[in-house]
């Protein structure tokens, strides 16, 4: 591809996963870059996401015209995972997503930091939650990611959730689940398990 044109064989190779995995996950090629819609957890569509960039941030957009609603990134096996580990990962956008589902990780994407209201109670079939960290970015977290944060904390209360809630900090120089698994494939699930771990030990629950 010499255009440079954002594709899903470009956008695997960056990530360091298998096209066939993303194409599982319902992305698909189109003329301007590639496109996959976000679904709720019933089933029911939500809108649809055109990503143009490598990376989110200034790269992925709603298509035009899309009316149907605004909901959190997430899918079957993605709420299976949950179930099966009895903690959920909520992250911002949907690459960490990808890298999680790949390998057999939960996880639920907040569809920008502005859309933490997306987040449902569906999405929490579990008894605790770990809300991501990320490095701060004035593009992604224009009022801060500490807020962002504490928003998404307050959302998941207000849901009536009444399990553990935890900040996930995954490490110095490590702001998200796709750049830990960036910086050591290999040992990506025990890293995430360690983070986990960290997380419990650390006294982050939130109130």
């Amino acid at each position: 591809m010499t255009d440079g044109r954002v594709t899903v064989a470009r956008l695997a190779e960056a990530k360091g996963l298998p096209v066939e995995a993303l194409r599982r996950f319902g992305l698909s090629d189109v003329d301007e870059g590639v496109r996959f819609a976000y679904v709720a957890p019933g089933g029911a569509p939500g809108r649809t996401r055109l990503r143009t960039g490598m990376r989110g941030a200034g790269g992925s957009a709603w298509v035009p015209g899309d009316v149907h609603p605004v909901v959190a990134y997430c899918s079957a096996d993605g709420l299976d995972h949950a179930r099966s580990a009895g903690y959920q990962i909520v992250v911002e956008g949907e690459s960490d997503c990808w890298t999680a589902w790949h390998h057999g990780l939960p996880a639920v994407g907040i569809p920008g930091s502005d859309h933490w209201d997306a987040l449902a109670p569906e999405h929490l079939p579990v008894g605790e939650v770990f809300v991501q960290v990320e490095a701060d970015n004035a593009q992604t977290y224009p009022d801060g990611v500490a807020g962002y944060v504490a928003a998404v904390v307050r959302r998941i209360r207000i849901l009536g959730f009444t399990g553990r809630v935890h900040e996930l900090k995954l490490g110095d120089g490590i702001s998200d689940l796709s750049d830990l698994y960036g910086s050591d494939p290999d040992g990506f699930t025990a890293a995430v398990s360690q983070a986990l771990d960290r997380s419990r030990l650390a006294g982050q629950e939130t109130p």
